[in-house]
């Protein structure tokens, strides 16, 4: 066996493993991992309560974007719950990587102005989704390398420790129990927009604490839940109801 053939079954594997559906999904989880965002979080001290990890898992990682995705993959539903359990074991493995490397990040970095920075980067994140016409072009990277080059400091002393990998693992395990919990879930029967617009309302909540407003205690967990009750299409809820209860029963003219 050569090592052309061996190179051409690995990548065909691979592609097997990593289906369309899946890559998008992989593309969308991944994206806070590889842009900073989540480091930042956890470094910032956004992940510091129970009701603040529920909110970024239901918003960072499993928000609208997310959903829409899964909404629209192809193949049944066992078909489609092989993709989002793939999909999830990459965010898992990543969001731990980064929790591994998030202690060397923050002895670099102050965390008082990246609390701050973690702040306006919630804000435009909010802002996308709400559809602020003056954030959309924004970059979240721009802000986000802006504000660690101002939080730069003199590292006093480098060391990997595991002090924030239960956060992550957590903020993760919850994003990808949403997203499987979604495939049993028609995609008619969610207004997305209602998602983002509740997720852009929990960002903002969660980006004045970080700054010091003061905010009820869970009141971004509150927002969230009302915003994906309020999200759930009650006439397509009826219609189907009575497809599936009454329509059966009756006999057509």
């Amino acid at each position: 066996m050569n090592s052309d053939s061996i190179t051409h079954g690995a990548s065909r594997h691979l592609r097997d493993f990593f289906d369309e559906d899946t890559s998008r999904l992989v593309s969308i989880l991944c994206l806070p991992l590889v842009d900073g965002v989540f480091a930042t979080m956890l470094v910032s001290g956004s992940l510091s309560s129970v009701s603040r990890i529920f909110s970024v898992s239901l918003t960072i990682f499993a928000g609208a974007g997310a959903l829409a995705v899964v909404f629209s993959m192809n193949g049944n539903a066992a078909e489609v719950r092989r993709k989002v359990s793939k999909a999830s074991a990459v965010l898992i493995l990543g969001a731990a990587g980064v929790a591994i490397l998030a202690p060397v990040y923050g002895s670099l970095v102050s965390q008082s102005v990246m609390r701050k920075v973690a702040a306006i980067v919630l804000i435009i994140i909010g802002g996308k989704l709400a559809g602020v016409k003056y954030v959309e072009d924004l970059p979240v990277y721009v802000v986000l390398g802006t504000g660690m080059l101002l939080a730069l400091r003199q590292p006093q002393g480098i060391s990997f420790t595991l002090e924030y990998v239960n956060k992550a693992l957590i903020t993760a395990f919850l994003s990808s129990t949403v997203l499987f919990a979604s495939t049993y879930v028609r995609g008619s029967l969610i207004n997305l927009s209602l998602v983002k617009k509740g997720a852009a309302a929990v960002l903002a909540i969660i980006s004045a604490s970080l700054v010091g407003i003061p905010v009820p205690s869970n009141s971004g967990l509150y927002v969230l839940s009302i915003s994906l009750i309020a999200s759930v299409n009650l006439s397509q809820l009826r219609k189907d109801y009575l497809r599936n209860n009454v329509l059966p029963g009756r006999s057509h003219p």
